[in-house]
């Protein structure tokens, strides 16, 4: 199979690494571009999990919660450059969405029937967007968006990293409301935003992206001579490290200096002024990452 440009030019956007490593892993997998950025990591020649935030997408993350904190809602609004995105009919537009769906949305992700809701100034989101287009110019659309509502018990809350490129919502369960909740729920949507954690629990992350790294762990012992007695017992001080890397819980909080203190530490050593408390769900937009499914507009 030919190699072509294009082909080695995303590989490089997904992986980071050099122009002849990328192109050489595309020889090596058939121009399987999935397979290509297995065969990087096998051989070192890239970060694990670098793919997130390299599309090229600008635009905003909007986020906020009602005033009792039992909705909240968050969402990606795209355009094409960096320039419109600090609009004020742009920004205005963002803010807009985001009021009607802390007013009352539809399904969770449901967009097509975001975009025929109609706006409290007139119009429908739909429209509203394509008279922003013909204005300005440029080509937009809303990209995705959450709506969560927190039962009795629960609160919600969003945090928004820099000039709206990364959004995390939260829903904190806690035995005793109050401001002491709020600042936790905050300073784990921090965490959240620096730690970008692929799931709340081990059990929680999908058994195929388990098992890929899992695969990438098996192809390095093999090339490292090491005896396959071994392997097994490598293997899980390989998949416990993974954990704490990847899943929220296990992670190290990002405001302990020592490293010492775990999500889940954190939580337990809230409960002296907030009783039980449990992350019960989040979600983290970043803006223009990767989304599974997707076909990026070159």
């Amino acid at each position: 199979m030919e190699i072509t440009a294009k082909m080695v030019k995303e590989l490089r956007e997904k992986t980071n690494a050099g122009m002849m490593d990328c192109k050489k892993a595309l020889g090596e997998c058939g121009g399987d571009l999935e397979k290509a950025v297995d065969w990087l990591r096998q051989k070192g020649l890239m970060t694990a999990r670098k793919r997130a935030g390299r599309a090229t997408r600008e635009g905003v993350i909007a986020a906020g919660v009602s005033a009792d904190h039992r909705c909240g809602a968050m969402l990606e609004l795209n355009c094409e450059t960096d320039f419109v995105a600090k609009n004020d009919g742009f920004q205005k537009l963002a803010a807009d969405v985001l009021a009607l769906l802390l007013a009352g949305g539809p399904a969770p992700a449901d967009v097509p029937a975001l975009l025929g809701r109609p706006l409290s100034a007139g119009g429908t989101v739909d429209e509203a967007l394509k008279g922003l287009v013909g204005t300005i110019g440029e080509n937009m659309n809303l990209r995705r968006f959450v709506r969560r509502e927190a039962p009795a018990g629960s609160l919600l809350h969003t945090y928004i990293h820099g000039p709206g490129r990364l959004g995390v919502m939260v829903e904190l369960a806690a035995e005793k409301m109050g401001p002491e909740a709020e600042e936790l729920a905050h300073n784990l949507a921090m965490h959240i935003a620096a730690a970008s954690p692929a799931a709340r629990t081990a059990e929680e992350l999908p058994a195929e992206f388990l098992e890929r790294e899992k695969e990438i762990y098996r192809a390095k012992l093999a090339e490292s001579g090491k005896p396959e007695n071994m392997w097994d017992k490598i293997m899980a001080g390989q998949i416990k490290k993974f954990y704490s890397e990847v899943v929220l819980l296990e992670q190290a909080y990002v405001k302990d200096p020592t490293g010492k203190t775990t999500v889940a530490g954190l939580l337990k050593s809230a409960a002296g002024v907030c009783g039980r408390t449990e992350i019960r769900a989040y979600d983290r937009f970043q803006l223009g990452e990767e989304l599974p499914g997707e076909t990026r507009e070159e």
